[in-house]
């Protein structure tokens, strides 16, 4: 068993009922190509089927649809056209041509994932998530196992902002004849997240006066996951609010904050050009902390009131970003490639959600 399965196999229990082996040789034959080992094995071993509801695996270039003849498998559109480059435009061919991508995956929050064609090894071949609502696509230097074995970690590690994944130890895999046979017994196979979601929101609902929230965070959904930046922890600093986050790069110059407090009927706060204390952490890894005194709110709430709705009431949005050209030189240096969603301008910018 590849290594990185072996691995996913101790993090998220395969299906008691064992599943039944493909016909690699001939899925082989019909694209011309062998699909990788880990991506193999992790079928052989699972299933096609869903991950939380969220990261759903099925037949390469096949959107989840069951064909019994590889041969009649058709590609999805993203897999020709043009990806616009922070270089420059790169042209993503047809398969099997090189630099053609083919999807394995997708999820119901803009992500499909692909791998792309490069060298004879497939094995090599590196995953590319597509954002398709925000038009950018990002080529990961992973396997399609090591992408889920991530996704099982740290959200702050993790190689998108797949929101809904519960991760180890609570997530689980439903392959698509368990799921089937669920649904037709009346059970709702997805119960078990309603019941952690909630556990976690009245864990949070429930604790003593609210001093801070923690984190970490999320990505925006059309921000791109290098470098990484994540609100760690928020809550009043005396009469002040402060703001602590962690950015996987050490910023060129003095950078400043946007910062954005949204409610339930839109932004109630929005402070441009907040001073950024920059400490701690390593080479690519630091920490900015703003702080923003009670004079920047004119909210009609205190700081400790809107902790508190923000705490009981899920629309709440707290938002971190900041400017720096590191953050775009960072990014070029991993070859993501972004569509017209994505301002020239916001190179530079990386920004993060809580929650």
């Amino acid at each position: 068993m590849h290594l990185m399965v072996s691995r996913l196999t101790e993090l998220l229990p395969p299906p008691r009922t064992g599943v039944e082996p493909q016909p690699w040789e001939e899925v082989r034959a019909a694209y011309g190509t062998a699909m990788p080992c880990d991506f193999q094995d992790f079928v052989d071993t699972y299933g096609y089927g869903s991950l939380d509801d969220v990261l759903s695996l099925f037949p390469p270039g096949k959107w989840g649809q069951e064909i019994p003849d590889p041969a009649m498998r058709a590609l999805p559109s993203v897999a020709e056209g043009v990806l616009r480059t922070f270089q420059g435009t790169v042209r993503v061919p047809p398969r099997p041509a090189e630099g053609a991508l083919l999807s394995w995956g997708t999820t119901p929050v803009g992500y499909d994932l692909c791998w792309r064609r490069r060298g004879g090894d497939p094995d090599l071949r590196p995953v590319v998530v597509v954002g398709h609502r925000s038009g950018t696509a990002v080529e990961l230097p992973c396997t399609m196992a090591e992408f889920v074995v991530r996704t099982l970690g740290d959200p702050a590690g993790r190689p998108a902002d797949i929101t809904g994944t519960a991760g180890h130890p609570h997530s689980r895999y439903l392959n698509a004849r368990d799921e089937a046979a669920l649904d037709d017994a009346g059970e709702n196979p997805w119960e078990y997240l309603d019941d952690f979601w909630d556990a976690r929101e009245e864990e949070r609902a429930s604790g003593p006066t609210v001093t801070w929230v923690e984190g970490p965070g999320r990505h925006r959904a059309d921000n791109p996951p290098v470098p990484r930046l994540a609100v760690q922890e928020f809550g009043p600093d005396g009469e002040a609010l402060r703001v602590s986050a962690t950015l996987d790069l050490a910023p060129d110059d003095p950078v400043t904050a946007t910062v954005r407090i949204g409610g339930p009927t839109g932004d109630v706060l929005r402070l441009p050009g907040v001073p950024v204390a920059v400490s701690g952490g390593t080479g690519d890894h630091v920490t900015p902390d703003v702080r923003l005194p009670q004079t920047m709110n004119d909210t009609g709430m205190t700081w400790h009131e809107l902790m508190g709705a923000m705490a009981h009431e899920s629309e709440w949005r707290l938002s971190v970003s900041v400017e720096d050209p590191a953050v775009g030189a960072v990014r070029a240096r991993h070859g993501i490639v972004t569509g017209a969603g994505m301002q020239e301008s916001e190179v530079n910018r990386a920004w993060g959600e809580w929650p």
